[in-house]
């Protein structure tokens, strides 16, 4: 079965904050997550998460294909058979949440309506948090702090809170220094027992993120630094892949997010700085079309898959039955 890679190359402004857009007329693959009981089940669409209220009975874990119709301002899924033809009596809406919608929600959080705070309420969907007022503020204040770095900061501030990690600010400076590779190779050997001390923390308990930096070296010094990130869900699953290397002599960027079901990769979404990301997306497919499996690629823009890829986590109201 051969591969396909998508090119997503216009997006939606909201506020200023952007998402990537559903199509009208191409076809989606909808998952069944959870039964949340009442007829309510948790769905993914196109990476982000949804509510489904179906008269039918469905089954955690069951796929199946829709076409996308926008009318009158809301998209509709329409699942389809193995012929490709639309199923009889089965369709469900959902509708993106509106900037006015998306505004009055960070408002009522205490939060400013800007870039960060959804971010932050993006890595805090991610990892299944409570969106609480207090502790989104928290997080908020103190990455404003790190000029630059704001949104990995949110994103890893997030992740200690959920694994329960103490820490200062400067072990969290450290952190993303070492994540970003600018660790002091030179520091006096007293002090590299504190190398990685938040991050050996981080990965000591095995829920959520695990992160590992990396460089890679030759004889003649180091060629290139990034890092790998581990996503795994409460069942102890792998849910996402994440890669980023930099290379060093051409500045070079390659940002790619794997995404599993059960084990099994199903989705690359990829990026780049300085390079031909269609080329590479090409080339990809080419390798993977022998393995008999069915892996979309898609070239995505950088912020949706850097540091944990929770750019990717969107808000949606929804309404409809299937």
């Amino acid at each position: 079965m051969n591969t396909g890679f998508v090119v997503h190359t216009s997006q939606l402004s909201r506020t200023s904050i952007s998402r990537h857009p559903l199509k009208d007329g191409s076809q989606v693959l909808v998952r069944i997550i959870s039964d949340r009981g009442g007829g309510k089940y948790e769905g993914s669409v196109a990476g982000a998460r949804i509510t489904i209220n179906s008269k039918t009975p469905l089954t955690a874990g069951a796929t199946f294909k829709a076409t996308i119709s926008t009318q009158n301002g809301q998209v509709l899924l329409f699942p389809v058979n193995e012929n490709g033809e639309l199923a009889q009596n089965a369709v469900f809406t959902m509708e993106a949440v509106q900037n006015e919608q998306l505004s009055s929600l960070l408002q009522s959080l205490g939060l400013n309506a800007d870039d960060l705070s959804y971010h932050l309420m993006q890595q805090f969907k991610q990892l299944g948090m409570k969106m609480d007022s207090t502790l989104l503020s928290k997080i908020y204040n103190l990455s404003v702090k790190f000029k630059g770095k704001e949104k990995k900061a949110a994103e890893l501030l997030a992740i200690l809170l959920k694994k329960g990690i103490d820490f200062s600010e400067d072990d969290l400076l450290a952190l993303l220094n070492e994540l970003d590779g600018q660790r002091d190779s030179q520091e006096d050997k007293s002090n590299q027992n504190q190398e990685y001390k938040l991050l050996n923390q981080i990965n000591s308990i095995k829920n959520t993120w695990q992160l590992l930096p990396y460089e890679i070296v030759s004889a003649g010094g180091v060629l290139a630094k990034g890092s790998l990130g581990f996503f795994v869900d409460e069942t102890a699953q792998l849910k996402l892949l994440n890669l980023e290397c930099n290379w060093l002599s051409n500045n070079h960027r390659y940002l790619f997010s794997l995404e599993y079901e059960k084990g099994l990769c199903n989705n690359i979404k990829m990026s780049g700085e300085g390079i031909d990301t269609e080329r590479l997306a090409l080339l990809l497919d080419k390798k993977l079309s022998g393995s008999g499996k069915e892996i979309t690629i898609e070239i995505v823009d950088c912020e949706l898959i850097e540091g944990t890829a929770c750019g990717q986590e969107e808000f949606y109201a929804l309404g409809g039955e299937v």
